[in-house]
C-alpha cells in the first residue's frame, strides 16, 4: 500500500465521496485538511492498481488532475464533461446490446478511476476514463484515450485484450462494485461500490436508462465498432481540422455510382419529399429508413435499421464525416436509439426528416438541427443505394 492508498483508505473511513489524483505533498495536506474541514475536503486520487493490474489511461486537452466529486458538489464545467463521457459510455453499451446495468458498472468504475475524465496521466502508465494500462495489453495510448474505444475495451469481448465485463461469468448477478473489481483488479476493491450513488445521479442528468434490458454477452457486430465522437467534450479543446457538431452542410455534385438505380430520379425524389410535410400525416414515428426508401420510390429498404444500412453500405459509397453532401443523398446519425437515424438531403443545407421537429411527422429542417437540437452524432453520407429495396 503506497501513500495514495493510505489516503484512499482514510477517505473511505471518513465517508468522503471525493477522490482526486495528487502526489505525496497533496496527500499530506489533504489529510490535514480533513481533520479541520471534515469529509467534504477533496483528497488524493483514484485507487492504486495491484502490481499486475490491467488499467490506466488517457489523453485530452483538459487540465490534468480535475477533481472527482459528487453531482451535488461538482463544478458545472466538470459535471458537463462527466455527463458527456457518461453518454459516450452508454452509447457504446447500447451498440453492444448490453443492459443498463453494464452502463452503471462502467460509470462507477470510471468515476472511481478518473472522475469520468479522459485523463492523460495516472498511476504508472495508466490513462483515460478507466485508467487502462498499455503495458498490460489494454491497447495503445491513442486507443485508451479514445472514450468510445476505451469503453468498448472495458465492456470486453475483445480478442487478444484483457478480459472485460462480458468476459466475467454471470457478471449481471454480481454486485456492481464487485463486477467492476473483477475487470479492474484494483488494490482497493471496496471503493467502486462507493461510487454507485454518484453514478446514478450522473445517469439521471445524462438521460441514461439504467434499467434497460439487454444481452449479457455483448456480442459486438463488425458494423458497431466504436468510433471517436464527432464532437468535443464540454470544456475540452477542438482538435485541429475537426469540424464541430452543428456546423453547416454544403451541396456537392450528385454523381452516383452506376450501381445506384432507384424507382425515382433524384430530381423526382426531392420533389416528392418536399410535398410530404403539407400532407400533415402523423405516420412516420421511428420509420426514418422506410421514409428515406419511399422518397426514392421503394416501399421498404430491406434492412432493419438506419445505422445498419450505413454499415453494410459498400465502402466506396461511404463518406464518413463529410459535410459536402449531394442532394438526394442519405445522411446518417448515431443517436441514443441503437437504430440510429437517416434523412434525405434536399440541398442548401436542408433535409427532410421525421420525428425531429414533430414526432411522427416529416418536415424540412436544417441538417445541422440533428446535432445541435436533437443530440445526434453525424456519421456521414452515402448515395441512395437500396440493393434490397422492395
Amino acid at each position: 500500500m503506497d501513500v495514495r492508498d493510505v489516503a484512499e483508505a482514510a477517505a473511505t473511513r471518513a465517508s468522503a465521496p471525493f477522490l482526486a489524483k495528487a502526489g505525496c505533498i497533496g496527500v499530506a495536506l489533504a489529510l490535514i485538511g480533513m481533520l479541520g474541514l471534515g469529509a467534504t475536503t477533496l483528497i488524493a486520487g483514484a485507487a492504486k492498481k495491484a502490481a499486475d493490474g490491467k488499467n490506466s489511461g488517457s489523453g485530452g486537452c483538459e487540465s490534468p488532475g480535475l477533481p472527482n466529486m459528487n453531482p451535488g458538489k461538482v463544478p458545472a464545467a466538470i459535471l458537463a464533461q462527466q455527463i458527456y463521457h457518461a453518454k459516450i459510455i452508454d452509447e457504446v453499451a447500447q451498440k453492444r446490446g448490453l443492459p443498463g446495468r453494464a452502463s452503471l458498472i462502467a460509470l462507477m468504475t470510471a468515476l472511481q478511476e478518473s472522475g469520468l475524465q479522459n485523463l492523460n496521466h495516472g498511476d504508472r502508465d495508466s490513462l483515460g476514463l478507466f485508467q487502462q494500462r498499455p503495458s498490460q495489453g489494454w491497447g495503445t495510448p491513442a486507443e485508451i484515450t479514445n472514450p468510445p474505444v476505451s469503453a468498448g475495451l472495458f465492456f470486453g469481448g475483445n480478442k487478444g485484450r484483457p478480459p472485460g465485463l462480458v468476459d466475467i461469468p454471470a457478471w449481471p448477478m454480481l454486485d456492481p462494485g464487485r463486477a467492476a473489481q473483477r475487470v479492474q483488479l484494483s488494490a482497493h476493491p471496496e471503493l467502486y461500490a462507493t461510487r454507485r450513488g454518484q453514478a446514478e445521479g450522473i445517469a439521471r442528468n445524462a438521460g441514461i436508462n439504467l434499467e434497460r434490458l439487454g444481452s449479457v454477452t455483448g456480442q459486438l457486430p463488425e458494423w458497431a465498432q466504436p468510433t471517436a465522437p464527432g464532437e468535443t467534450a464540454p470544456g475540452e479543446c477542438t482538435p485541429t481540422g475537426e469540424t464541430p457538431a452543428g456546423a453547416p452542410f454544403h451541396d456537392a455534385a450528385s454523381d452516383w455510382p452506376q450501381e445506384v438505380k432507384n424507382r425515382r430520379s433524384t430530381e423526382a425524389a426531392i420533389a416528392w419529399a418536399k410535398e410530404q410535410p403539407d400532407l400533415n400525416q402523423k405516420i412516420w414515428y421511428r420509420r426514418c429508413l422506410e421514409f428515406s426508401a419511399r422518397v426514392h420510390g421503394w416501399r421498404a429498404a430491406g434492412v432493419t435499421s438506419a445505422i445498419t444500412h450505413y454499415r453494410v453500405m459498400p465502402a466506396h459509397m461511404k463518406h464518413p464525416g463529410s459535410r459536402d453532401v449531394p442532394p438526394g443523398a442519405l445522411m446518417y446519425w448515431e443517436t441514443t436509439n441503437p437504430h440510429g437515424h437517416v434523412s434525405v438531403y434536399l440541398g442548401d443545407g436542408m433535409i427532410i426528416s421525421n420525428d425531429v421537429a414533430r414526432p411522427g411527422y416529416v418536415d424540412v429542417i436544417p441538417a445541422s438541427d440533428i446535432e445541435s437540437k436533437w443530440g445526434g452524432r453525424y456519421v456521414g453520407w452515402a448515395p441512395p443505394y437500396f440493393p434490397k429495396g422492395a
